[in-house]
């Protein structure tokens, strides 16, 4: 198949969508597809097998931005005179024949974000505006063929607030890479990296990872390891972009100078996996969260939100706990604090590692080829449009 995939940065060393479009191009180029990137922006080194279009975008205002790479990726396409089976929106840009909602909705994100009544404020914020102005031209009948979530979360979000036909939709889980995440990073990994990281032996170690830690909750968790009883022994690794002394004041305050280590980025995250002995990934909101299936395939327990994506994937007490929000401090520290009091961790981690076997990622490029041949058919008038 000719395949379009359309997204603002193609990039080796982000993660999120960027991280998605990488390996998905690269997936299809293996099973021998002729795989076009419409993109504005490249990082790193260039896939020979790989097609790149630019596609412009207005530079300088957030809004700007938003509502001309919307505007003109499609255009990209039509005016590259490439045919293709397949046009595959990874963000927002409409009209495609697959939007791919990777990264939750806006109508959601937004209130999660900045609180009740937000939502109803947020055309007074241009940058707001532009993404909810988007995101309603991109459910619009006409902007899509099929729509595919990685979550039943989503899938129920979008029907709710955007009234989207329920057979248009497809339930497709980010899968992992089994030969990359697998429990045997443990035997490899875990003591040296424990070393590294001065964990005592016999300490529990949790691991946060992400960028944005105020959209990922660590204020939160910092407050709630400050909280739980009996006192946090433990230590923290906080694995990300984000620069510690954004967060030194709130490590202090909450007593845990001795319980925290930023650790910056990792680019070989699964040997943080095999150290840890918990992954938080406790987020404001998150449309999705590889770290989850990661951190499960590594055989760890993981603490979350049910405002996590990735969340289905998590069995409440069996696989890790799943809290109703993090700003929800007594539910919050009761968990936390059985959690590292009382749990079987190494039993819940294996039993982790078992549940996300099958979700890996040649299966779900192996599912999304089935939605291509469907569009493929609505294009040659088998099937009606959405």
């Amino acid at each position: 198949m000719r395949i379009a995939l359309l997204m603002k940065t193609y990039s080796l060393t982000r993660g999120g969508g960027e991280y998605d479009l990488v390996r998905l191009s690269g997936s299809l180029a293996d099973r021998g597809h002729r795989v076009h990137l419409f993109v504005n922006k490249i990082e790193g080194e260039r896939d020979p097998r790989l097609r790149y279009h630019t596609v412009p975008m207005k530079a300088h205002w957030s809004p700007l931005k938003i509502c001309s790479f919307a505007k003109n990726a499609p255009e990209a396409v039509t005016h590259s005179r490439t045919y293709t089976d397949v046009i595959h929106s990874m963000t927002q840009c409409y009209p495609s024949d697959i939007y791919w909602n990777g990264g939750g909705l806006q109508i959601n994100w937004i209130p999660a974000r900045y609180g009740e009544g937000a939502l109803s404020r947020a055309w007074l914020n241009p940058r707001h505006a532009a993404n909810l102005w988007v995101e309603k031209k991109i459910f619009q009948p006409g902007n899509y063929r099929r729509i595919v979530c990685l979550t039943e979360m989503e899938r129920d979000s979008i029907l709710n607030h955007y009234q989207v036909p329920e057979d248009r939709f497809h339930v497709i889980p980010n899968g992992i890479d089994p030969d990359r995440f697998h429990p045997g990073v443990n035997d490899r990994f875990r003591d040296e990296v424990r070393k590294e990281l001065g964990v005592e032996p016999g300490q529990k170690m949790l691991l946060f990872v992400g960028t944005d830690g105020v959209r990922k909750g660590l204020p939160q968790l910092l407050e709630a390891l400050g909280k739980v009883q009996p006192r946090f022994e433990g230590l923290l690794v906080i694995a990300g972009n984000d620069p510690p002394k954004r967060w030194q004041g709130k490590v202090e305050r909450n007593g845990l100078q001795s319980r925290v280590r930023f650790h910056g980025r990792e680019n070989q995250i699964e040997r943080l996996y095999a150290a840890a002995d918990l992954v938080m990934m406790p987020s404001v909101f998150e449309g999705y969260g590889n770290v989850i299936p990661e951190a499960m395939a590594c055989g760890r327990p993981v603490f979350t939100t049910k405002w996590v994506g990735a969340a289905d994937f998590v069995t409440e007490g069996e696989t890790g706990w799943v809290i109703s929000n993090c700003n929800q401090m007594d539910e919050y520290v009761d968990r936390l604090s059985h959690a590292l009091s009382k749990a079987d961790l190494a039993e819940m981690g294996r039993k982790a590692s078992e549940a996300i076997r099958p979700y890996t990622w040649d299966w779900t490029v192996g599912e999304l080829e089935k939605v291509y041949e469907l569009v493929m058919r609505e294009r040659k008038g088998q099937v009606g449009q959405g």
